[in-house]
């Protein structure tokens, strides 16, 4: 430790570190060097304090950098070549401080427009063999037998190299991870169960931010390795460690859950009081949601690219990796249902069912918004499908339900597994239901119908029957179609909702078409025909506000004749069967018939009923990211990007820590 006197003081000494002083010295840039061929070995010595080392940087004015870039230069040179050193805590050192200059660097250049961060930081003239180098480095450490918290450094600066930026695809740093691949690398940590515990999610994050790298623009290696990899143990790897952040947020939903609604007066009290504070929830749920982006982004990725994940979705997880919440209540739950199996799919329906309660928010909707859009690449899959629809597969999924008029929050309660599908469906239903209101989110609403509708084209075209209460899926397409119809003034002034009710029609012409490819039995199509029936106004609204759409010209005209036309099997359906019942009810002199007794006329007279064929009912446009979402895309890697970069915390290393570290694994 170094003593200066104070200039003017007089009397007392300011302590400062050896360390600090030589941060000073380095970037006032004098001649660090000069008369001592020991410096930087004495230089990585030292414990470096990683606040002082990025206050100096930060704190450098314009006129001050072109005078110290060839310290600059120097220091990340000595840093890269000391990765290879003989003395482990010089390796570390070395490491830690790379890590902070080159974080300190992109701020820096963020700041002070028109100073080239590769020039400032590297120096055009040996960039490319640099970071070739320190690349080589990191991947000897990450794939080797390597302490775990140089491990960590090594994922910090791949982090900070992939958040340097807010737009990913301008880092000009990262054209080099293009060339001095790390795949390989990360996806390592994936298969072995400690590592991925200890480091998986910070990999699959790197991993994800990495494929988004100019990913419409040129060939971007990240994602072709991405999409073929075939690495079994990689993949349920990466599988787990999705898993495992979704499930942190659905226990700790659970377990506040559970604190706010205990028995007697003070549940009642917490509920309460916790209803009046629900704005200043929002904030804090607004930060748990965009905290589990990553895991989202990146479990959109996988499915989007790669067929060969599509395996884990069903997979059976035992591992215990995944975070657990427990509360004193738990002390009497058996240890088998504390060790319970979690699956992919399970975790992510339960998680969508508790994120979308609320979508006001910006950050709740585009949440929302991936996960409907990482569902309708699932129901688009023919595999994946296939294994939602197995009955040999089967689940108890937890699906939340948000408060409403009519009912209390809670879980929906399944006495006995179902296939997947049936709680997909659930969810889909549940979230059309309790989100129908003014500020209707349309996005959303297409795309939790699109999935119904891929659903029940993969049924038809597979012939699967399921047992599933479709009375319920009907009555909520018609509960969605009359809040449309009653509210179209207002809505259609903002939205096109003729898009809304061109996919409810085109799902109800599915099951009037083909539901004797997929319905589980002929009285099916009976209560089909008895919900249309007993529901022809809101039909019948519906024809007259798209007539009157369709002949009046407007922007809305083309979708409005489409939804006339589609009409036409319903209408006759109606149309149909309602005089039939009028006057078998004058006949039998009734004014409240049962359900019953309507369904024996609709049977009585199914042959005199005649329908058009409608082709194509189920076919739907496939998902494609580009150009539709590359908006939504763009701005959401943007949000992840400068969450990510918020949240590197570089602590200062503790010696015996690192000791301890190494000694570990000799």
């Amino acid at each position: 430790m170094s003593v200066r006197r104070r200039s003017g003081s007089g009397g007392k000494r300011a302590l400062k570190e050896k360390i600090v002083e030589v941060y000073e010295s380095l970037f006032r840039g004098d001649q660090i060097a000069l008369g001592n061929s020991n410096y930087w070995e004495e230089f990585f010595l030292l414990k470096p304090k990683m606040a002082v080392l990025e206050g100096e940087i930060g704190r450098l004015q314009a006129d001050q950098l072109a005078g110290m870039r060839d310290n600059l230069n120097a220091l990340f040179h000595e840093c890269v070549a000391h990765l290879s050193h003989q003395h482990q805590i010089r390796v570390v050192y070395a490491l830690q401080t790379l890590v902070g200059v080159v974080r300190a660097v992109y701020k820096k250049c963020v700041q002070l427009s028109g100073f080239d961060l590769v020039n400032f930081l590297i120096g055009f003239d040996r960039a490319e063999q640099e970071m070739s180098i320190l690349l080589t480095s990191v991947t000897r450490f990450l794939a080797g037998e390597s302490p775990a918290c140089l491990k960590e450094l090594c994922l910090q600066l791949l982090l900070v190299l992939a958040s340097g930026t807010d737009n990913v695809s301008t880092n000009t740093l990262l054209e080099y991870l293009m060339i001095n691949s790390v795949f390989e690398s990360l996806v390592g940590l994936l298969a072995q169960a400690g590592e991925r515990a200890r480091h998986g999610r910070s990999a699959v994050t790197v991993l994800t931010l990495l494929v988004q790298y100019r990913k419409y623009d040129s060939s971007n290696p990240y994602i072709l390795k991405l999409s073929i990899l075939d690495q079994e143990l990689v993949l349920h790897g990466y599988s787990q460690a999705v898993t495992a952040s979704l499930a942190e947020y659905t226990q700790a939903y659970e377990a506040s859950v559970a604190e706010g609604t205990g028995g007697g007066w003070l549940g009642a009290i917490s509920n309460m009081v916790g209803n009046m504070f629900v704005s200043e929830d929002s904030q804090v749920r607004n930060e748990k949601m965009r905290s589990h982006n990553p895991a989202l982004l990146a479990l959109y990725e996988i499915i989007h690219l790669n067929r060969n994940f599509i395996t884990t979705l069903a997979h059976y997880q035992t591992e215990t990796t995944t975070p657990a919440i427990i509360s004193d209540t738990d002390t009497t739950t058996s240890q088998s249902e504390d060790l319970r199996s979690v699956n992919l799919l399970v975790t992510f329906l339960e998680y969508i069912s508790i994120a979308m309660q609320d979508t006001k928010s910006d950050v709740a909707n585009n949440n929302v918004t991936l996960c409907f859009i990482i569902l309708a690449c699932i129901t688009e899959d023919q595999y994946a499908t296939a294994l939602m629809h197995d009955p040999n597969l089967v689940f108890k999924v937890k699906l939340h339900r948000s408060p409403m008029r009519h009912r209390k929050a809670g879980v929906e309660v399944v006495s006995h597994g179902r296939s997947l599908v049936c709680a997909l469906l659930d969810l889909m239903l549940e979230f059309t239901r309790s989100h129908l209101m003014k500020r209707l989110p349309i996005e959303l609403h297409l795309l939790a119908l699109s999935c119904i509708h891929r659903v029940l084209s993969y049924q038809k075209r597979c012939r699967v029957r399921i047992a599933y209460n479709w009375r319920d899926l009907w009555s909520t397409l018609i509960a969605l179609l009359k809040f449309v119809v009653a509210n179209e003034s207002n809505l259609n002034k903002k939205i096109n909702v003729f898009n809304i009710c061109s996919q409810v029609v085109t799902i109800f012409n599915v099951f009037i078409t083909y539901g004797d490819t997929f319905l589980p039995s002929a009285s099916s199509y009976d209560e089909l025909y008895y919900e249309l029936v007993r529901c022809h106004q809101t039909f019948d609204n519906l024809y007259s506000m798209a007539l009157r759409y369709s002949t009046c010209g407007g922007e809305h005209k083309d979708t409005a004749m489409r939804i006339t036309n589609s009409l036409v099997n319903i209408r006759a359906i109606t149309s149909h069967f309602q005089p039939r019942i009028e006057a078998w009810l004058s006949k039998e002199q009734l004014s409240t018939p049962t359900e019953d007794q309507i369904l024996d006329v609709v049977r009585a007279n199914y042959d005199s009923l005649t329908l058009k064929l409608q082709d194509s009912l189920d076919q739907y446009d496939n998902y494609a990211e580009n150009p539709t979402y590359t908006g939504f895309f763009t701005s959401l890697v943007r949000s992840i990007v400068a969450d990510t970069r918020q949240k590197i915390v570089l602590d200062d290393l503790d010696l015996q820590d690192v000791l301890h570290n190494f000694s570990s694994i000799q």
